[in-house]
């Protein structure tokens, strides 16, 4: 029953923050008090696939803010949203058993989830703590690993990472596969982080998203009722195109590198941590030279199991030969064009390659020789994948092919990108003797 604040005593006031202070926030003297008392509020996160009856996965989430909410992993739900007339989604309460949920909100960069449960749970709500814990402070990390009993692991905390492309909590202590969505807490029970992944080089290193984002998620994403599918999956493609934003602005950094391919200059990196490598690659048979440049983006979007958002993979190929033909040469290189332009339409739930060509002119009035495809992602209106591939038209004894491929981008920052590798194309004549 609500009441409203001007009929709520000031003993009663009292009365209620106590209630709720020995319910939420008694420091336990051991872990075994802790395990005790938090257990309740911690969830299994179930999605169960129609066709054969059996589960597609199962996570951990827990419960706060509101006592039809649960908090877990965007990744642990996405089958739900991208799939739903093969996957069903619910939540298994300790006390309540099997309940059905729907999704309120998803913040794909944090890779957070709020669930709505169709039944009020019987549990305490647990409480945010959205500072970050000091280096060497005590925790603890909650959840049900493999679907078994709940599990508690002691570890430490050790910072933040900055490898991923938000900020992540390193925790050395075992964070094991169904503990992801659950809760990683101090040492007084509450919440400093949601447990995301686990290192794959290291033993004992977890990962968790900060609470901090999931304070701000509940703020800011709380709509009166679950949005329908198709609202979940435009707000998810905004999402994509702001964290694009962010690409390009790494990306069109004025410190970024350019590295010498023979009389050609080209883009040395896709930001500043990012930089490129190259390698030779021509072989005693070949009549002409080889110098490959690669690029990789560390960093991605999970969409779903079929889709990332966000990545970037760029090459630059030189190609030099004092044996072959300006003609030789010029054929040399369609065929390696023609190569690339051979892009599947199969790997992936996408639609068909759309292809164009035309000529572009460069830095110094360069002219350049382009080929795009784009193809949509499905059921994300406005993101695409893309498939750049350009040469600068110059005669003589040296050709250079560029190669971008982009998954998950909108048109606007695709062409942002292409623009900037192509700004940083220059080419110097050799000199004749």
């Amino acid at each position: 029953m609500h009441l409203p604040n001007r009929l709520v005593s000031p003993f009663l006031a009292i009365l209620l923050l106590c209630s709720i202070s020995i319910t939420s926030f008694a420091a336990p003297h051991n872990s075994r008090q802790l395990y005790e008392r938090i257990r309740p509020s911690v969830v299994e996160v179930v999605t169960k696939n129609r066709t054969n009856l059996g589960v597609s996965s199962v996570a951990s989430g827990f419960v706060t803010h509101r006592k039809d909410w649960v908090i877990t992993n965007y990744h642990a739900i996405s089958d739900s949203i991208f799939e739903p007339d093969d996957h069903t989604l619910q939540i298994v309460s300790m006390d309540q058993g099997e309940l059905k949920a729907e999704i309120v909100a998803v913040d794909i960069q944090n890779d957070l989830a709020i669930l709505k449960v169709e039944q009020t749970l019987r549990v305490p709500l647990l409480e945010l703590r959205e500072t970050l814990p000091d280096r060497g402070e005590s925790g603890y990390s909650m959840g049900k690993p493999g679907g078994y009993q709940h599990s508690i692991v002691t570890g430490t905390f050790n910072g933040v990472t900055d490898k991923t492309s938000t900020p992540l909590i390193i925790f050395s202590g075992a964070i094991n596969g169904g503990m992801s969505g659950g809760p990683t807490l101090d040492a007084e029970g509450r919440v400093l982080g949601v447990n995301v992944a686990t290192s794959t080089q290291y033993q004992l290193v977890g990962l968790a998203v900060p609470a901090e984002a999931v304070g701000q998620m509940i703020r800011s994403k709380t709509p009166q009722k679950p949005p329908s599918l198709d609202e979940l999956r435009k707000d998810i493609a905004r999402q994509v195109s702001a964290f694009n934003q962010q690409i390009v602005m790494r990306f069109d950094l004025p410190t970024h590198s350019v590295r010498r391919l023979g009389p050609f200059q080209v883009r040395g990196d896709i930001s500043r941590d990012q930089p490129c490598s190259a390698a030779r690659k021509d072989t005693p048979n070949d009549h002409y030279k080889r110098v490959d440049q690669r690029c990789d983006s560390s960093t991605s979007l999970y969409i779903s199991d079929q889709q990332n958002a966000g990545h970037i993979v760029m090459g630059s190929f030189w190609f030099s030969s004092e044996k072959m033909s300006a003609h030789g040469l010029a054929r040399l290189v369609e065929d390696q064009l023609t190569r690339l332009r051979n892009v599947k339409d199969n790997d992936g739930p996408t639609a068909s390659w759309n292809c164009t060509e035309q000529r572009l002119r460069g830095r110094f009035d360069l002219p350049i020789q382009l080929h795009a495809c784009r193809r949509a992602v499905e059921k994300l209106p406005g993101l695409f994948d893309y498939r750049f591939r350009y040469t600068p038209l110059v005669s003589g004894q040296d050709a250079l092919l560029v190669a971008i491929g982009m998954s998950g981008f909108d048109d606007q920052s695709a062409r942002a990108i292409l623009l900037k590798s192509m700004d940083s194309l220059s080419f110097t004549p050799k000199s004749k003797p």
